[in-house]
């Protein structure tokens, strides 16, 4: 597997697909935005928050948050996945509740889906989310905790700003070695219908690090676009005088650009996710028969 190519093939395949992905995938993508800025609205808008609720780990501040976007994130991973094994759409996607007992319907251009293997999926990335981001809430009190310990006094910004950054960069490295690896579980079980997380390192026996390599390069091209332009939005949205833009602005530019790179990211490292299980683990039927049967 050569990180160069994989990555051109990765987006080459975007490129071929990128309606049909864009239309699999933006419908979840909404949801997500807009449940988190309902929950930022009903928490954030009161300043009297409940401290529980509250957690620096998460964004927004809130661990429920996490609860929120992974059953959406599950469904765009399930939906690409489904289509680079059999293109199950054939020119339209519909809405699935995934329940037996509900009747199916359809409507063009949107696709939703809460079976059970959505589900499994969705508590599997939650309980990764969770567990990362309260351990990153932790390390920031310890650290606070380690210089009142060791100050007569409180520290002043200076002495805690290389400390804070020298966290931040290890919470951006080992955050994304921990999400490239659960998107891949999260990616195998989807693909071959069972959760297996030693088979498929396994079988990716000799590429784990280009695997990393592969899913990190396409991390950060996701993350120049979105950062770029949000510097773009903000130097438009802030005002000049430097006063402090308003909380709907703020909430524009949060959510208004996280939308369209919640698509792009998930799409794509999904679509890695299915290019590398292509290689390596064939698909199981059972995995996808929900899907070929829309």
């Amino acid at each position: 597997m050569r990180i160069g190519k994989t990555v051109a093939r990765v987006f080459d395949y975007c490129r071929a697909n990128a309606w049909p992905l864009f239309v699999a995938a933006w419908f979840p993508c909404f949801l997500t935005a807009l449940g988190l800025a309902v929950l930022a609205l009903v928490l954030f808008a009161d300043p009297e928050v409940p401290s529980w609720l509250l957690s620096r780990g998460f964004d927004s501040r809130t661990w429920l948050s996490a609860i929120i976007a992974a059953p959406f994130s599950a469904m765009v991973f399930a939906f690409v996945l489904d289509r680079m094994a059999n293109a199950p759409e054939n020119g339209r996607v519909v809405v699935r509740r995934g329940i037996e007992s509900v009747k199916r319907f359809a409507i063009p251009g949107i696709r939703f889906e809460l079976g059970p293997r959505i589900l499994w999926a969705a508590l599997l990335l939650a309980a990764v989310q969770l567990l990362c981001s309260f351990a990153v809430a932790g390390e920031h009190r310890l650290l606070v905790a380690s210089l009142l310990a060791t100050h007569d006094l409180p520290p002043n910004p200076e002495d805690v700003a290389p400390w804070v950054s020298a966290m931040g960069v290890f919470n951006l490295f080992a955050g994304g070695f921990v999400l490239v690896w659960t998107y891949l579980f999260v990616g195998d079980f989807l693909w071959t219908g069972s959760f297996d997380p030693i088979g498929c390192w396994r079988a990716l026996d000799g590429n784990h690090l280009r695997f990393v390599a592969i899913v990190s390069i396409v991390f950060a091209i996701v993350a120049m676009l979105k950062y770029g332009l949000a510097l773009a939005v903000g130097l438009i949205l802030i005002p000049a005088d430097g006063a402090s833009p308003s909380f709907l602005n703020l909430m524009l530019m949060h959510f208004g650009l996280a939308w369209p790179f919640d698509v792009l990211h998930l799409v794509l490292s999904a679509a890695t996710v299915g290019t590398i299980l292509g290689a390596f683990r064939p698909p199981a039927i059972a995995s996808i028969r929900p899907a070929a049967a829309l």
